[in-house]
């Protein structure tokens, strides 16, 4: 993928999993921050506060600025959060977090069976997940006199850029998001069509 692309899910989703009597349920959302991810955790812990285990992984963010977290919630080491955190992983997502409670069934798994348990039901949640890609983008103010309007509309259709905001007084000012990859191109462009007539603020 390109730096400025990444791929999430597009809403909750949820699927279960048995095992020797043990019930699994996993859960995936969206999440765009450490705070929202850390708020759906605390709204299923209540939800399933009779639950044997409520564990957890999270990432946020790309590249450097990735944030990544995983709790195994008083399971063995390793034999939770980080099979949930592979599902994440694996396929390459982020801005989501995951988790899987685990109502015990009576008859204990071993390491193996907790880590093939927690894997199977993470992997069964994310199949079900509809997976979509996202851009980053950056904001960009343009100003132009109204018989500019023309190059600008064309060129923001052109250029799949979203308005944000417009206002109008003299000149007609804009607040456009534009894919960051594609912005020196945008402003390139818009200021060679007006002869330096538009104005534009990254």
């Amino acid at each position: 993928m390109n730096s400025d692309e990444f791929k999430t899910i597009a809403a909750l989703t949820q699927a279960e999993y048995k095992v020797k009597g043990s019930q699994f349920i996993g859960r995936a959302k969206p999440a765009t921050s450490r705070e929202e991810a850390e708020h759906f955790i605390g709204e299923i812990r209540k939800l399933h506060h009779d639950a044997t285990h409520n564990c957890f992984a999270y990432q946020i963010g790309v590249g450097q600025q990735s944030i990544m977290r995983q709790s195994d919630d008083g399971e063995p080491s390793g034999t939770a959060g980080k099979p949930i955190l592979q599902a994440i992983t694996s396929r390459e997502l982020t801005n989501i977090v995951l988790m899987v409670t685990r109502y015990f069934g009576g008859i204990k798994l071993g390491t193996g069976g907790l880590i093939r348990a927690y894997g199977t039901t993470a992997s069964a949640t994310m199949e079900k997940a509809e997976i979509k890609l996202v851009y980053l983008t950056s904001l960009v103010e343009i100003e132009y006199p109204y018989e500019m309007s023309g190059v600008v509309s064309r060129t923001i259709e052109r250029f799949h850029a979203e308005i944000k905001t417009s206002s109008y007084d003299a000149n007609v000012h804009l607040q456009v998001a534009i894919r960051q990859s594609l912005t020196e191109t945008l402003i390139s462009h818009l200021t060679e069509e007006s002869s330096g007539k538009i104005i534009i603020h990254k």
